[in-house]
């Protein structure tokens, strides 16, 4: 779960910053906060000068976040909320 969290933060940042539609983005702030104890206890937060924004937080069973990508008609940020469990992912779009 984690994994696939960070490697979507990974593609949406490679995609923002590669496509002909936004200029050339730059990372603004990241933190990454990870607790060892077999919990898997972690919390992250990536921003980006090109409007996105993530967070999340969670442990081995289960993570909370949320994102914001920059709306195609330059207007309010679209906000998608999310958990990832044993489940599966279960997003929320707000616009």
């Amino acid at each position: 779960m984690l994994k696939q969290a960070v490697i979507l933060v990974i593609v949406m940042v490679a995609l923002a910053s590669s496509t002909e539609d936004y200029p050339q983005a730059e990372l603004i702030e990241t933190k990454n906060v990870q607790n060892l104890d077999g919990a898997g206890q972690f919390e992250y937060n990536v921003k980006v000068s090109n409007g996105i924004d993530q967070y999340a937080k969670g442990n081995v069973n289960s993570i909370q976040g949320e994102y914001f990508i920059p709306a195609p008609d330059g207007g309010k940020p679209i906000r998608v909320t999310y958990t990832a469990d044993s489940q599966g992912f279960h997003p929320h779009i707000e616009n």
